[in-house]
């Protein structure tokens, strides 16, 4: 007997069942994914409300923010209230590229301490390294990675909010942030390779190709930038050993620690390593600088396997691929660990109480 007949009422309408167990599936995920980051990732909101005639105040309000959502860097927000905050005002603005002109009006490395620690290190890579070590500090709703193949390397981006959370804007600013990250290092005239949008384009482009500089995949197969690898290696002027141990003596004890962080450091690992069909424990592992039977003993203390949080960012990043028409779904499949398409058919009927293409089908007549 499947898990969906289980729940069934006698004499209910199977049709009606499947809808409703979908949404309590992603009611679930919702629930259990929300994290909370600082409200540094603001900094450039506010102007550029000014400059479209917004009233901030009012859209905090909406999402029962307050303004000192705005004042205090230090205070925490849900990372899904900011991502509907930025896609609401782009709405009400009628700006596509919101998310862009808010990084476009942030000073480069704003981090307070960690933004102290990248500015100093030799070079790119090792400045990278660095905000994938501590990215916890950084942005505890981001993952990162930084893959290096040949004469290119991608810096890649995840954002772990539900699926049915819009994001683009979120995903713009995060990119034009890490821009000028680089540019504090490598000065304000370089440009990546290219820059890759998971989201299709807006109707309007010329901020964005203003902005970023290089051509701009969108409708991509990731989220990130493009580097030229020797890039990564260019020395920073502003290199300082001192100031980095003096910024690694503040972070390293603020670096958060923990039941809360461990699982977070998984799910952004599993984020990471999915679509590119390695999301195993070993590579989990690995990447935590953990033997693997010490991952899986902290995570039986924890109440959780790692089985259990694979799953949950699985049904996560299906309904995210789904979401998008340019992916079929066989490619959905790839994408969340399976080879063969009929067996993440069952293993979706399972879950959501339907096929695939008729999830699809649901989404697209709503």
């Amino acid at each position: 007997m499947s898990f969906i007949s289980l729940f069934a009422p006698f004499g209910a309408n199977p049709e009606n069942h499947q809808d409703t167990m979908a949404k309590t599936l992603l009611l679930a995920l919702n629930t259990a994914m929300d994290t909370l980051v600082r409200t540094v990732t603001l900094n450039g909101f506010l102007n550029v409300c000014n400059r479209y005639g917004l009233r901030p105040h009012d859209l905090l309000r909406e999402l029962g923010l307050d303004l000192g959502s705005l004042i205090d860097a230090e205070r925490y927000v849900s990372a899904e209230a900011l991502c509907r905050l930025l896609e609401m005002a782009a709405q009400r603005s009628s700006c596509g590229a919101f998310g862009v002109l808010m990084a476009q009006n942030r000073q480069s490395l704003d981090f307070g301490i960690m933004g102290n620690l990248m500015r100093h290190k030799p070079c790119l890579r090792d400045m990278w390294q660095t905000a994938i070590h501590y990215r916890q500090l950084l942005n505890d709703a981001l993952a990162i990675s930084l893959e290096t193949s040949g004469e290119l390397s991608i810096l890649r981006f995840e954002i772990l909010v539900p699926s049915q959370i819009p994001q683009k804007q979120a995903c713009e600013l995060v990119l034009g942030v890490a821009l000028r990250s680089c540019q504090a290092v490598l000065g304000s005239a370089w440009s990546p390779h290219s820059v890759h949008f998971m989201h299709a384009a807006p109707p309007e482009l010329f901020l964005h190709k203003k902005f970023f500089g290089c051509p701009i995949n969108f409708n991509s197969d990731f989220h990130g930038l493009v580097l030229r690898s020797s890039d990564l290696s260019v020395p920073n002027p502003a290199a300082d050993p001192e100031l980095v141990r003096y910024a690694e003596s503040v972070a390293m004890p603020l670096k958060v620690s923990g039941e809360h962080a461990m699982l977070q450091e998984v799910r952004k690992n599993i984020y990471l390593l999915m679509p590119l069909e390695q999301a195993k424990i070993e590579r989990v592992a690995e990447q935590m600088h953990l033997s693997t039977r010490t991952l899986q003993r902290q995570l039986d203390q924890s109440g959780t396997s790692f089985t259990e949080l694979l799953e949950n960012v699985r049904k996560n990043l299906v309904l995210r691929y789904l979401n998008n028409s340019r992916y079929s779904i066989g490619q959905v499949a790839s994408l969340s660990g399976y080879s063969r398409q009929t067996s993440f058919t069952r293993w979706f009927q399972v879950n959501f109480g339907m096929s695939p293409r008729q999830w699809r089908q649901q989404q697209q007549a709503s």
